[in-house]
Order: C-alpha cells, then sequence, then structure tokens
C-alpha cells in the first residue's frame, strides 16, 4: 500500500531549529518519526536528528512493528543518555508511526502530538502506544509549535479537503507563521495519509 505524505516546519523565533523527522519505506509499510531537542541549542538540535536517525535506521522490518517501536525508542534513549545527557534526564520528545495495510502502530514519549482527521472531527493522541486502523484517515505528525500557534478547529480546517498532504503540511506551517507570536517554538508538520 503506497502512502502519500508531506511535511513542513519552520523555527519560529528560536536561534537554532531543534525539531527534526525522517521518513522511510519499510516494505510493505511506512516509517515516520518526528522529534523535538525541547531547547534551543545545538544540543537540543543533535538530540533530534540522533533520535530520529537511530530509530528510522533500526527499524529494518514491519514485521512485529510495536515491538520495533519499544526497541528502538530504548536505543535512542541510551544513545541521548551516553553521547549527550551523561546520565541526567533526556529533553527531547520523540514520536514515531509505523504504517502497516490499515493499520498504523505509534510510540510517542513527551510533548508531541499524533492527531487522526477521519472527516468528522480529529483524535489527537499523546505520550503512549498503542495502535489505530487508518484507513481513510489523515495523520499528522506534529511538535509543539503548532499547537502553540493554532487551535484544534484550525488544525481540522487545513488537514480537510482532498489536497496532497504535502500542501496541507505547507499550508499548516503558513497558518502557524501568519499568528507571527512573539515567542514561537519551532514548529514541524508531518502528515501521512
Amino acid at each position: 500500500m503506497s502512502r502519500r505524505y508531506g511535511n513542513a516546519q519552520t523555527i519560529g523565533s528560536n536561534v537554532t531549529q531543534n525539531t527534526y523527522f525522517m521518513t522511510k519505506q519499510i516494505g510493505d509499510g511506512f516509517l515516520a518519526v518526528l522529534a523535538d531537542g525541547t531547547i534551543d541549542s545545538v544540543t537540543g538540535a543533535y538530540a533530534a536528528i540522533l533520535a530520529c536517525e537511530t530509530v528510522a535506521k533500526g527499524f529494518v522490518s514491519s514485521e512485529d512493528a510495536a515491538g520495533q517501536l519499544e526497541l528502538q525508542f530504548a536505543r535512542a534513549a541510551a544513545l541521548l543518555n551516553e553521547r549527550l545527557y551523561k546520565g541526567r534526564q533526556p529533553r527531547v520528545s520523540l514520536l514515531a508511526a509505523c504504517f502497516v495495510g490499515n493499520r498504523m502502530f505509534y510510540r510517542n514519549v513527551g510533548d508531541l502530538s499524533l492527531v487522526s482527521y477521519h472527516g468528522g472531527g480529529l483524535t489527537v493522541d499523546r505520550e503512549g502506544a498503542g495502535q489505530l486502523d487508518v484507513k481513510g484517515v489523515t495523520t499528522l505528525l506534529c511538535s509543539q509549535g503548532v499547537w502553540q500557534a493554532l487551535a484544534e478547529i484550525d488544525i481540522e480546517k487545513l488537514l480537510s479537503g482532498r489536497g496532497h498532504p504535502y500542501q496541507k503540511a505547507q499550508n499548516i506551517i503558513e497558518a502557524v507563521n501568519r499568528r507571527n507570536l512573539k515567542n514561537q517554538r519551532s514548529a514541524l508538520a508531518v502528515i501521512v495519509a
């Protein structure tokens, strides 16, 4: 099953871009990974990159997607602790979703959001793990900077319609930028349909 996806991001008023994402085709599955370094620093940016790359590179099969996500999140946490945080609590949020057929397996730690738009409204999942039926659903993985600027009704409107996920992601980030908030965090939107 082929997936259509798109992404967009803005640095907001930050000095350093501290959000990062990766997508990967895995056999008949599709993986999307999003991380937010949560602090405006080079360390936060590096943490986001390291977390995404660890999960994406280690995820080699869509079989047992839930188990794969758990394993790769543990590997990412260990690497972050070893290379950056040296025993301190890591300050990175990480969200990954693996799409296999009409199912999506996900794991989310931190301040990122997994949003499902099914034509009749939004479902928002924060922190946790599970699986969802995604037949006919548009899925948004996004950073806290999106929610800082936009209300749920705004996001629902931007996800509705027949446009390509890339254009929808661009529209979300344009709407974030139009709000012109003084302390706007970096915002990242990845949409899979």
